[in-house]
């Protein structure tokens, strides 16, 4: 039996063992089990939600974002980091909540990167509060007590005629974010800890609840003011009530005009001077030819006496942050990585106004570079 080619096939023929070779050769080049490479996208932001009292992961949780442009993602019973990959710059109002907890409003800038081959990373971390349960606040007066992290309980007492009937409050409270190593800035104001009043109530000016929150900071026991203040995040403003000390400076005491989320802090200002990216970074290659490579960035300032002096406040200045990117294999290519941060410097300014000194400190925004070039070797070495 004879058999007849098609000679107008040959040519497909061809092509198609051409490809199942190269295939072969790509795939027997340098590892097998290449990295997940990071998608290209500008912009990148990294989201993960943590129990504020633990310091765990919470499970099930729901991201809102509404992106610069104005419209709106919604992920919901989300697991560990969620990743969210974006070209558009600005601000990003993102909201993290889960049932049992306090949900958590950030508005996080993001700046897209102009150089080639270079991308954005954005890590953001909430740290979500458990909800107190509610008691019955009546209007005889009543006494509730708060969580705290110090020995001695917070209570907030409600005198006769503060409401006019019967109400269920609950005061939850908001974890220091030093416990978690974060330093927290609303309003040039560095936040101490917090309570959250539900639900919003306002008092008639004779009959104010009060609020008993115990102090442990060195410098207001020196005499520096106690601060309570509510954050309007819309004109990013402070309305601020300055605490009365008891005897012996380790009780401070606020009347409270109405209820929502209430932070503590001292009488420091910290204003943000200048913003920059630090320099270019060697962080990692290839180790062999046409490999996908990772690496780890890490970037860290050293403590200056104003920062030590800082951190006695109850301030966590964080002063290390990292990153990790990985990026798929290029055949016959190695591939080369650089990184950087984001440094703000503060300047520092006591509750008398007196400018003090300034800091620099990195925060978790990343930009990285990917360089390349080219190499034969597909067996071994670079």
């Amino acid at each position: 039996m004879k058999i007849k080619l098609n000679t107008r096939l040959m040519p497909l023929v061809i092509l198609a063992i051409a490809m199942v070779f190269a295939l072969n050769q790509c795939k027997n080049v340098g590892p097998s089990d290449w990295p997940e490479p990071t998608p290209d996208a500008s912009n990148q932001l990294k989201l993960a939600v943590l129990d504020g009292n633990e310091g765990v992961s919470i499970h099930g949780y729901d991201i809102k974002v509404i992106l610069p442009d104005g419209t709106v993602q919604e992920f919901e019973n989300e697991n560990g980091t969620l990743t969210i990959n974006s070209n558009l710059e600005g601000d990003y109002v993102i909201t993290a909540s889960k049932d049992g907890y306090l949900a958590e409003n950030i508005i996080v800038d993001i700046a897209q990167a102009v150089e080639e081959n270079v991308s954005s990373v954005t890590q953001q971390q909430f740290y979500l509060n458990k909800k107190s349960e509610a008691s019955t606040v009546t209007p005889q007066g009543t006494v509730l007590i708060a969580e705290n992290d110090l020995e001695q309980s917070t209570t907030i007492e409600f005198p006769y005629g503060a409401l006019q009937n019967d109400q269920e409050i609950a005061v939850s409270f908001i974890q220091p974010p030093a416990k978690h190593g974060l330093f927290k800035i609303l309003g040039e104001r560095a936040i101490v800890k917090g309570y959250n009043f539900s639900p919003d109530l306002t008092f008639p000016e004779n009959a104010l609840p009060t609020i008993n929150i115990p102090v442990n900071i060195q410098a207001v026991k020196d005499g520096e003011p106690m601060l309570l203040g509510s954050f309007n995040l819309e004109t990013n403003s402070w309305e601020t009530i300055e605490g009365t000390m008891n005897e012996s400076k380790t009780v401070a005491t606020f009347e409270m005009p109405h209820f929502s989320n209430w932070y503590a802090f001292t009488g420091y200002r910290l204003v943000k001077n200048t913003v920059t990216w630090g320099t270019w970074q060697y962080v990692t290659e290839s180790d062999t030819c046409s490999s996908g490579v990772c690496g780890t960035f890490v970037y860290a300032v050293s403590p200056t006496p104003l920062i030590t002096n800082l951190i006695s406040l109850g301030y966590n200045l964080n002063l290390k942050v990292k990153d990790t990117k990985c990026v798929g294999p290029h055949f016959k290519y190695a591939q080369v990585l650089y990184a950087r941060c984001r440094i703000v410097n503060y300047a520092v300014y006591d509750y008398t106004g007196n400018y003090i000194g300034s800091f620099d400190i990195p925060q978790n925004k990343f930009q990285w570079m990917v360089d390349e070039y080219y190499c034969h070797d597909q067996g071994g070495g670079n």
